[in-house]
């Protein structure tokens, strides 16, 4: 990756006051704080040592974008994640200082009218959740039309980082995990809502200090998931766009592999009884092969027997496994409830070591990291600056709403969805039927 290009002091600081970010008494407070250097980026370095900015902002001053971070009444610090439902940034409210987690959502999942009624729909259902273990949904608006959710801010990884990180985990700590995500889904089927995408990159940990105090699981990204059938192709085929599927392969259950429609709160078990197969193991069910093969196994194979991989687990543990995992819905656990009440006599609480995962990126080492090249952020491509860095209060309130540009759209999408999904029905189909022949 090519380095930063080489910018002087006073370059630097033109980019800075014309971003906004400070009010000019401001700048020239930090002006005084500044080391004696003619190299801007030593000058952006000693700002983000002061807190005066994100690591994230500064790179982009560096390269000259002196707009962009601003969404609404919410200044972005830093770039959390992306993925095929939009970008994640962490931001902070102007007014209220509350850090949060800003989703923007990827344009295709709101392009049509069903789309954005049963995104409206979802989110107010969201909005009355109300659980510990389920990541708390503040706001939700469309600028520009992209449509932007503002969520809970969890300081901590998703159980995948987790687990990669550090490798599979104690068993106690894994039923403690799935016990609390099974907790706060219990509280969600209560209300109507079937998450369907249950996977441990949506199982958030709060980043707790090391003082004993356990480790708090977060179930994120409720209500997302349905967004992915409000399109306007042929419902009930699962496959959204070329070599992509509805849902992770990984831990999806046998009848969402069929069909979204067709589910109940149950398919949420199956995903977590693969979690937690994937937490105590290191490995998913069905390692190797494509999106397609793993949809099938799901639906003909078992995977093989967690105690042989790890056989540690208790037998009764394993057997929990096994029954979320049944083919058939009814042959599982029933309720999230009972879930928690199986796993309670083996779930550990404890605190979890952080420091192998720590690295908030703002000690700016070298800044030898670009930013995306104009035009490839929807977010970063704006008409705004930022109203307030981390520690000082920015003058104007009322600066224009950024313009999110989204990325052009390949033709024939809808042809390749249809296909897609009559290929994925008839594989399916052939090996269930295959099944049933070798049963026979």
């Amino acid at each position: 990756m090519p380095p930063l290009p080489h910018i002087n002091r006073r370059t630097f600081l033109r980019n800075l006051r014309r971003s906004g970010l400070f009010s000019p008494a401001q700048l020239a407070h930090a002006r005084e704080l500044l080391p004696m250097t003619d190299r801007g980026r030593l000058v952006a370095r000693a700002l983000v040592e002061q807190g005066l900015l994100t690591r994230f902002q500064a790179e982009r001053v560096l390269v000259g974008r002196t707009d962009g971070f601003l969404l609404d009444q919410y200044v972005i610090l830093e770039e959390l994640g992306r993925g095929g439902m939009g970008r994640v940034y962490k931001a902070r409210h102007r007014t209220m200082g509350r850090l949060v987690a800003l989703k923007v959502l990827a344009p295709e999942l709101t392009r049509t009218e069903r789309a954005r009624a049963m995104f409206l729909r979802e989110v107010r259902a969201v909005a009355q959740l109300a659980h510990p273990n389920l990541v708390a949904a503040f706001d939700a608006n469309l600028v520009a039309d992209r449509y932007y959710l503002v969520l809970e801010f969890v300081d901590g990884p998703n159980l995948e980082q987790l687990l990669r990180a550090s490798g599979p985990l104690a068993v106690g700590q894994a039923c403690d995990f799935v016990r609390q995500a099974a907790s706060g889904l219990q509280c969600a089927h209560k209300a109507g809502m079937v998450h369907r995408d249950i996977k441990p990159a949506n199982l958030l940990v709060q980043r707790r200090a090391n003082d004993g105090a356990p480790a708090l699981v977060k179930v994120s990204d409720f209500g997302l998931a349905r967004l992915q059938e409000a399109d306007d192709e042929p419902a009930g085929t699962i496959l959204m766009r070329p070599n992509t599927v509805m849902g992770t392969p990984d831990f999806l259950s046998p009848e969402q592999a069929r069909s979204l429609h067709n589910t109940d709160t149950r398919t949420d078990l199956y995903s977590l009884g693969c979690t937690l197969y994937f937490l105590l193991s290191g490995q998913v069910p069905f390692p190797g092969g494509t999106s397609i093969e793993k949809l099938i196994r799901h639906n003909t194979e078992e995977p093989t027997p967690l105690e042989k991989r790890r056989p540690d687990v208790p037998p009764p543990v394993a057997a929990v496994v096994r029954k979320l995992m049944a083919k058939k819905p009814d042959d599982r656990l029933q309720t999230a409830a009972e879930l928690v009440r199986a796993l309670e006599p083996f779930s550990v609480s404890g605190s979890t070591p952080w420091d192998s995962l720590s690295g908030s990126g703002d000690n700016l080492p070298d800044l030898a990291t670009p930013p995306p090249e104009e035009g490839t952020d929807p977010v970063l491509r704006a008409g705004a600056g930022l109203a307030d860095p981390p520690t000082l209060v920015s003058g104007d309130a009322s600066a224009d709403l950024p313009t999110l540009v989204p990325p052009p759209r390949r033709p024939g999408w809808g042809r390749r969805i249809v296909w897609g999904g009559l290929m994925v029905g008839a594989l399916l189909a052939l090996a269930v039927a295959y099944g049933a022949f070798l049963a026979g």
